[in-house]
């Protein structure tokens, strides 16, 4: 993204004429502005019938956006013709109420100005005329959501994950697909299984348990993650188990979390175990989910410390049936469980303080705790971009 723009000089001739049409005088006016808010500022006193060309030339010259001036300063631009341009994103709710842009009089351009963090990294759409949702179609960064792409706002201070990108010389590993019948579900399930790369049947390996396993996988690189890491020798050689729900509402947060919670301790595991070469401990297990998938994680680790010793949490959404996972995990009683836990500081009102809740607790009683509250929202950009941080935190090499 643009961060500043270089002087650029636009001559723009102005002709007068008298009133019997005879030209009388032509005159050069030279407009000039190094950034966009200088462009802002100065274009009110051009005349209003020399905007659309200042304009023009301005986005010419443009190549990406939005606009970042300073460390701080962003600036949302639409070139086009509308009668309303607002934005929707992690920063306001995914609500383009009262975040309007501002037309310049006499042109097609709207520009909204927002003041971030230097590291903040945020997905948003624009919204044209109340209704139709799009992609900032100068911004190439792009992000994959639960709902679709979204366009990326990355300040000047974020730096981009290396490892969810994908290389050409690392060793890859393979991924199968299972379907698991439950009985405590009555629900069958699709589970895709990562083995490394010389995976070893004579050799027993760690276990990450993924929820929303089909979403780990797609949105956030996953085997990309595990392949990157494993080549620089930052993890142990591991399975990874992605679990794909059927329900996720219900079976991660509502009626049958404790079904699933059974599902997952009673079922799911000791298939693992028995069908590949594992390392049965809790310490070598982890599970690990998002939003929901958090909370669920929460619950299993918590109710069955003594099959899970490692829980990672992205931005676990705790809030169902009261607040019920803060009483499970703050009920008082150590457990011998290491916690890895991520959210963003744009995740609304109540998740963000309720995972410092959370995280404080389990710091004062003694959990071995890692953490991070980053300038994000509820999103897979920033899920995908702190795996590594609990993988290398649960199986770090020797």
């Amino acid at each position: 993204m643009l961060r500043k723009l270089f002087p650029f000089l636009l001559l723009t001739l102005i002709t007068g004429c008298s009133s019997d049409g005879q030209e009388v005088k032509k005159t050069e006016d030279t407009f000039m502005a190094s950034s966009f808010s200088e462009l802002v500022e100065r274009i009110n006193d051009i005349d209003t019938a020399s905007r659309q060309e200042i304009v023009d030339f301005f986005l010419d010259t443009l190549e990406t956006t939005p606009v970042i001036e300073g460390e701080n300063d962003v600036f949302f631009i639409y070139s086009g013709m509308a009668s309303s341009v607002s934005v929707a994103g992690d920063f306001t709710g995914w609500n383009p109420v009262g975040n309007d842009f501002t037309n310049i009089s006499g042109t097609n351009l709207w520009y909204r100005k927002q003041t971030f963090e230097s590291n903040a990294r945020l997905d948003y759409k624009l919204v044209i005329d109340d209704s139709n949702w799009i992609l900032d179609l100068k911004n190439p960064n792009r992000i994959s959501g639960g709902f679709g792409p979204n366009s990326e706002l990355a300040m000047p201070d974020y730096e981009q994950p290396w490892e969810i990108e994908e290389k050409e010389d690392v060793l890859k590993g393979n991924l199968i697909e299972r379907s698991i019948s439950s009985t405590n579900t009555g629900k069958t399930y699709s589970v895709k299984i990562y083995l490394p790369a010389g995976y070893d049947e004579g050799v027993d390996y760690p276990v990450a348990y993924f929820q929303d396993g089909n979403d780990y996988l797609n949105l956030a690189n996953s085997t990309i993650v595990l392949d990157n890491l494993l080549d620089a020798k930052l993890i142990k050689p591991i399975l990874g188990v992605f679990v794909q729900p059927n329900d996720r509402n219900v079976e991660y947060a509502f009626e049958d979390r404790f079904k699933y919670r059974d599902f997952f301790v009673q079922e799911l595991v000791p298939y693992i175990d028995q069908e590949f070469s594992t390392l049965a401990q809790k310490e070598m297990r982890a599970v690990i989910g998002d939003s929901y998938g958090g909370n669920i994680s929460a619950i299993i680790s918590f109710t069955h410390p003594d099959v899970f010793g490692n829980c990672g949490i992205h931005s676990g959404a705790f809030q169902p049936n009261n607040f019920d996972t803060n009483n499970i995990v703050m009920d008082g009683i150590h457990k011998d469980i290491r916690v890895a836990s991520v959210w963003g500081t744009y995740e609304g009102i109540s998740l963000p303080p309720n995972m410092m809740k959370i995280k404080d607790y389990l710091l004062s009683t003694g959990y071995d705790v890692i953490w991070k509250d980053l300038p994000e929202g509820h999103s897979w950009g920033l899920w995908r971009a702190t795996l590594d941080d609990m993988l290398i935190f649960f199986f770090p090499t020797d």
